[in-house]
């Protein structure tokens, strides 16, 4: 055993005799010369490869950015109800001179939405010369107004419109014309939900008038104009003013029989030549109806009831509760 210890020390001490007889300052020179021909080759390779990038880059530029072939002949917008093409160029800053692959088109989307009424934009180069433009646009539903934020009761350009989605933004003078027959949407100060362009709605209150809204509209989508305005007056109830300056009454649901009942109403009011002036379609029966005219404080008549007096007045009140008591 103490033979095989002595064979192993010698071993050892001989393979570090070795390593240092290896390591000689010659070696280590020509092993730095090698590093120096590898770090070289990689030069080299790299600045093969930047050179030809550097040629890409050169030529796309005098293909397409320098080539006058490619220069702005037009612009092409689709049909749209916020932007025409004159203000499509003042707003982005368009340079007509320049080349298409210049125009740095996410720049140009992200521009375009900063306008709240535009809600998605696609912007294409048509070659040679043409740059495409794409816009959806927000679709209004309605106004909006606030009065204890001063926020008007008009229908103008720049007072705000809510759309489908609640968002909220000021109407832009495109779409005037096809909004200034929207309803108005009066809600009351909140401080949780505070109304200004460019946030959608969360309002309590604007969602129950909303849902009125959408309930007319389904049942009659053609006679939305009709509407002044719509406003929650306590927690239970609606009123929806029309433009003829009747108010009616409505419950937070149960619309569908109300609207019908509504529509029912103003068709007998009109055969018959007078105007309501206030109705409470919350009751399903005696419903309380005031004619635009009368003194009488409003009052529900039964059917078969006699009325009190043998005016016009009350024969009409008579004659519509009949008719709504019917259904």
């Amino acid at each position: 055993m103490r033979k095989h210890s002595s064979k192993n020390r010698y071993h050892r001490h001989h393979v570090k005799v070795l390593k240092s007889e290896v390591m000689s300052p010659r070696i280590a020179w020509f092993n730095f010369l090698d590093f120096l021909k590898s770090l070289t080759k990689f030069a080299i390779i790299i600045g093969i490869l930047l050179a030809i990038g550097y040629g890409v880059r050169e030529a796309i530029r005098y293909t397409f950015h320098q080539n006058p072939d490619f220069n702005l002949q037009s612009i092409r917008l689709n049909d749209n109800d916020v932007m025409d093409e004159s203000g499509l160029v003042e707003h982005l800053g368009i340079d007509l001179s320049g080349n298409i692959f210049d125009f740095d088109t996410s720049a140009m989307e992200r521009k375009l939405l900063e306008i709240p009424a535009i809600h998605a934009v696609k912007i294409e180069r048509e070659l040679p010369g043409t740059m495409v433009f794409h816009l959806s646009t927000r679709q209004p539903q309605a106004w909006i107004a606030c009065p204890e934020e001063g926020l008007m009761t008009t229908r103008n350009q720049d007072q705000l419109l809510v759309d489908q989605s609640g968002f909220i933004y000021p109407c832009p003078q495109r779409q005037l014309e096809q909004a200034v027959h929207l309803p108005l949407i009066h809600v009351k100060a909140d401080s949780k939900h505070p109304i200004q362009a460019g946030i959608t709605l969360k309002h309590p209150e604007y969602r129950r008038c909303t849902y009125l809204l959408n309930s007319f509209r389904d049942i009659f989508p053609n006679d939305l104009q009709i509407i002044e305005t719509v406003y929650q007056i306590n927690p239970w109830s609606i009123n929806l003013t029309t433009r003829s300056k009747t108010t009616a009454t409505f419950g937070l649901d149960d619309h569908n029989r109300q609207l019908e009942y509504f529509s029912q109403a103003l068709h007998h009011a009109q055969k018959k030549g007078y105007e309501i002036e206030t109705i409470n379609l919350i009751p399903k029966q005696n419903i309380p109806i005031t004619i635009r005219g009368e003194e009488a404080p409003p009052r529900a008549i039964p059917v078969g009831d006699s009325p009190a007096t043998n005016n016009d007045e009350s024969r009409r009140k008579n004659d519509l509760q009949s008719l709504l008591n019917r259904n």
